[in-house]
């Protein structure tokens, strides 16, 4: 058996290998970007545009692509006010040594207009280095950049967060899709520029997928509802009781935080229940950071504010050991806040927003949460099978489970991993409401 100093130093030597070969996969890659485009991304806009509920920049996860299986197309809509721009803020703290990799290049495909995009390093501040690039092309150009070409140039050793936005006389609305996005040493072509036009001429021939019109299906059990429905039909006042994690607080943290509430899924679902004829609609959230915690307050809860309908909503947790046993508890807990609910005569409707896969390990508490409502005939909205029916029209490709087709399209409806953008709360909204109204 060797010494114990020497098995000591081949430890550290390998913890040191990969500490280093982790540092250097995030100095010199856009983590997620490929897989999953539109994800990290945040939407910066004029106070004015949140306060009223609009939203400047559309994203859009494409099949028109470069590279990988799908790109991110970002539409500029022709709001009131400065153009908003998106944030790319890839995880960890460090995404670039400008001092080793000396230009930035990405593909992009432009609308056909007259516009000019901008790209910048930063978070869109004033003082924050910007180059821009034309939109007049129909078909995907590269677009490589040196420190330099910005202005002001580069001169950060680090690079945390990209933007994406458009020049202030450019037209609105107006679009185009970025692929490809990476760091490299230099500006020079790169050696398989034809192979990667040859691969945008043939993505261009991709149609995508509709996003179905029928929420119906997304959405169990509607029947128990009839009287929830009968309330809002006869123009009478809404109670809600939301319960969740994360999700339902919200991680919309460039959302000023009295307009925040207008764009989490419960407050655009009071407000569609109010223009379905519901009047008033109170609505009442509480933010718990697991399953036992809410069946826990349940009882308490309901005898408080009495409402006429209970939304549970529950993502992920991350764990580190006794994967099994926290299953077990989600389980008991999700099982004891129905029947709670069922004893008191009030409607319980689940929400599952799973989380996209990730090397982290978690607790799907979404799938658990969904199991049990079936379980017990109660109403669920399974916001996964929403977000990734497109995938499921596409036939599988051969890239293997890192890039297959059901892993991309569900980006752009997420902030993270684990939290919706405003996108996603929209969509979610739309189906509570779909649930909530119709018959």
């Amino acid at each position: 058996m060797p010494p114990k100093h020497l098995i000591k130093a081949a430890f550290y030597l390998h913890c040191a290998c990969i500490l280093t070969t982790a540092v250097a996969a995030q100095d010199q890659s856009f983590p997620d970007w490929e897989r999953y485009p539109g994800l990290h991304v945040t939407l910066v806009q004029p106070t004015f545009l949140w306060e009223t509920g609009v939203l400047s920049v559309d994203r859009t996860v494409v099949r028109d692509h470069v590279h990988g299986l799908h790109a991110l197309k970002l539409t500029f809509n022709a709001t009131k006010g400065a153009a908003g721009i998106v944030v790319y803020r890839p995880p960890g703290a460090v995404v670039a040594d400008v001092g080793v990799e000396r230009a930035l290049s990405f593909w992009v495909k432009g609308d056909g207009s007259s516009g000019r995009g901008v790209i910048g390093i930063g978070t869109g501040g004033d003082a924050d280095p910007r180059a821009t690039f034309r939109l007049r092309s129909k078909t995907w150009q590269p677009v490589r950049l040196t420190w330099s070409d910005f202005d002001p140039p580069v001169t950060a050793t680090r690079i945390p967060s990209l933007f994406f936005g458009v020049t202030p006389d450019t037209k609105r609305p107006v679009a185009y899709i970025v692929d490809h996005l990476k760091l490299a040493r230099a500006a020079d072509a790169a050696a398989d520029e034809d192979e990667i036009r040859k691969l945008g001429a043939a993505a261009a021939k991709l149609k995508d997928p509709p996003f179905p019109k029928d929420l119906s299906p997304f959405a169990t059990h509607r029947g128990k509802l009839a009287t929830v429905r009968a309330h809002i039909q006869e123009k009478q006042g809404i109670a809600l009781l939301v319960i969740g994690d994360g999700v339902t607080q919200g991680g919309l943290w460039n959302v000023p935080t009295g307009a925040r509430s207008r764009f989490l899924y419960w407050g655009r679902l009071a407000k569609a229940l109010e223009n379905a004829g519901a009047k008033p609609v109170v609505t009442y959230t509480v933010v718990v950071p697991r399953p036992a915690d809410a069946a826990s307050r349940i009882a308490p809860l309901l005898r408080r504010y009495r409402p006429n309908v209970v939304i549970v909503q529950f993502s992920t947790s991350g764990v580190g050991a006794g994967l099994h046993n926290l299953r077990t508890h989600a389980r008991t807990a999700d099982r004891a806040i129905f029947e709670t609910c069922r004893k008191a005569g009030v409607p319980v409707i689940a929400v599952g927003v799973p989380p996209i896969a990730s090397a982290l390990k978690r607790v799907d508490e979404a799938q658990t949460l969904l199991a049990e409502a079936a379980r017990a005939g109660v109403p669920a909205v399974d916001f996964g099978k929403a977000v990734s029916v497109r995938a499921r029209v596409i036939p599988p490709k051969r890239h293997g489970d890192d890039l297959s087709p059901g892993k991309g399209f569900e980006a752009q409806y997420y902030a993270t991993h684990e939290l919706l953008n405003v996108q996603g709360h929209l969509l979610l909204s739309q189906v509570l409401t779909s649930l909530l109204v119709e018959p």
